[in-house]
């Protein structure tokens, strides 16, 4: 039996906000994208779900029911010690069911007139008719001129095309733990969110609320995958908690803080896929937004026919991302030498936690801070009481 055959101009593997943001651009711009996934939507994804201010940013106006929680406090920890609360006036981010926010970004494609399949897996790509690509899929063969890869981590985009984008690698354990088991201590996590380090080298603990849920997580890198279980035991007992029965569910989060390749020909990544999560805080939501927007910039040009448009995408990947990534990747080693000091400066200064909220909202880069990273600076900055980001109440 044939299979059925079907062409495009971009076909668009993997429907997370990278993929589904894509699309939408591209819509916008006048072409016709078809976006593939391999799981049938809503679909369930393991993330901790926190919203940056600054990738709300680049997200509709109008994704308000999609939001859950507004966060304006961090609660801090070094080595499940003794915690200390700090708070803002702004929030910070908010967190979201990765379930029904991508749902709500899809939904958005297939409104502006874009064609999802879902259920529809890619198999592997060869090369098609001219300079175009033959995608097999699950259900059949396509054609597509432009190919992009939005199919995170593991992205079969990235095999296919012999990319290999990641310098690093995180792996996030997470389990979703319902409030009423956490008593009393369940109001302390109200707009706010729980964050340890310090335990292990490049690893960090989470706490999130999304509605009447806790998300409790601990990442760290790839090879230190027992010590993190042995982590996530401690920190449930730190919490009160004890052993639990619900499932520890496992993510890999890619990181990509050298300019390795992300696109070779018409084959592009976006998102996770190219390793664009940031190596410090484990986020990815705000690059996978950027990125997608960066793509598609280069993709209309290209097909407006300008020279080269699509070998620039790299490029601005390279001058708009990369250097936050690398900065990241940089802070986040220096805090694995200073973490005791930096917790110390950290609860008893403002302007760490200044910076830090303006970092989270979009107001200041990691790249910037490196910039203005000199000793004379940060004294007196320390030293300058700030009546900027005081607790509330």
């Amino acid at each position: 039996m044939t299979a059925p055959v079907a062409s495009c101009e971009v076909a668009i593997i993997g429907a997370g906000p990278a993929g589904a943001t894509l699309a939408y651009e591209l819509l916008q711009g006048g072409l016709k994208p078809l976006i593939l996934d391999k799981a049938v939507f809503p679909r369930i994804k393991v993330c901790a779900g926190g919203l940056t201010i600054k990738a709300l940013k680049l997200l509709p106006p109008d994704l308000g029911p999609v939001l859950e929680n507004e966060i304006r406090r961090v609660q801090l920890s070094f080595n499940l010690g003794r915690a200390f609360t700090k708070a803002s006036q702004q929030p910070l981010l908010y967190t979201v069911s990765r379930q029904r926010f991508d749902a709500f970004l899809v939904e958005r494609v297939r409104q502006a007139g874009g064609e999802f399949g879902d259920g529809e897996r890619l198999e592997k790509i060869m090369a098609g008719p001219g300079d175009s690509s033959t995608l097999v899929t699950s259900r059949r063969l396509i054609t597509a001129r432009v190919v992009v890869g939005a199919d995170g981590a593991r992205s079969i985009v990235a095999r296919c095309a012999g990319l290999q984008p990641v310098d690093f690698w995180h792996l996030g354990l997470q389990m979703e733990v319902p409030r009423n088991l956490m008593g009393e201590s369940a109001s302390g996590f109200t707009r706010t969110i729980y964050l340890d380090m310090g335990t292990m080298a490049d690893g960090y603990a989470w706490v999130f609320p999304r509605g009447e849920v806790l998300l409790i997580g601990v990442g760290g890198a790839l090879p230190q995958g027992p010590q993190l279980k042995r982590y996530h035991a401690r920190l449930l007992s730190h919490l009160g908690l004890g052993e639990q029965s619900f499932p520890l569910a496992a993510h890999l989060v890619p990181h990509r803080v050298t300019p390795r390749p992300i696109m070779k020909g018409r084959v592009l990544l976006v998102g996770d896929a190219a390793g664009l999560a940031d190596f410090w805080t484990g986020e990815g939501i705000f690059s996978a937004l950027h990125s997608a927007r960066l793509a598609a910039r280069q993709i209309l040009r290209f097909f407006r026919g300008e020279t080269g448009a699509l070998s620039d995408y790299q490029a601005r990947v390279d001058r708009e991302i990369t250097p936050e990534l690398t900065a990241s990747y940089q802070f986040s080693k220096l805090f694995n030498y200073i973490g005791p000091l930096a917790f110390r400066c950290l609860e008893r200064y403002d302007y760490p936690w200044e910076v830090f909220c303006r970092v989270m909202r979009g107001d200041r880069s990691f790249g910037e801070i490196k910039k203005r990273f000199r000793p004379d600076i940060l004294f007196c900055k320390l030293l300058v009481k700030s009546a900027r980001n005081r607790p509330i109440a």
